[in-house]
């Protein structure tokens, strides 16, 4: 059960990025089918909290500090389903696109941002083809680059 839900950060990410207005869970699983189709593009840098350092150090203390069994089995069930993401992420030699850390994402999405990149606008595209209900059957990595270029760093930043 833990090694499945780790995975409700990804709600919580779609949730951003609908900046809170689209709370479907068909459209996220969408949005996500999108993600997983382009997962071989370069300019994709997420920040999944519940897969970061911060938080599982978090957990696995909460649940030593307790001396609590299901806690602690818990953290077992989430490493489980880190390393099965990292072995994913490695086969498609993609580990760089998603921040291990809270730490990390803020000092590399920095960095992106002074290069003129904002790492959100990739995932902003992808919730304008899901919204837009004309997602093709497969779109190819390179379906939404003109939009994203039309859009500017300031207004992809959140309000």
């Amino acid at each position: 059960m833990p090694s499945v839900l780790i995975d409700a950060d990804h709600y919580l990410d779609f949730l951003y990025y609908t900046r809170f207005r689209d709370w479907s869970v068909k459209q996220m699983f969408r949005f996500h089918g999108v993600l997983y189709k382009w997962r071989h593009r370069t300019d994709i840098y997420a920040l999944e909290a519940f897969h970061t350092a911060e938080f599982l150090l978090a957990f696995l203390a909460v649940g030593l500090y307790y001396k609590s069994e299901p806690l602690l089995l818990a953290f077992a069930g989430f490493m489980f389903h880190m390393t099965l993401d990292l072995y994913r992420m490695n086969q498609w030699k993609r580990i760089s696109a998603r921040a291990l850390s809270f730490v990390e994402y803020i000092v590399c999405r920095k960095k992106m941002i002074q290069r003129g990149f904002n790492p959100e606008s990739t995932f902003n595209a992808a919730y304008e083809l899901v919204k837009s209900r004309e997602i093709p059957a497969n779109p190819s990595p390179e379906t939404p680059r003109t939009e994203i270029e039309k859009l500017s760093i300031s207004s992809t930043l959140p309000a």
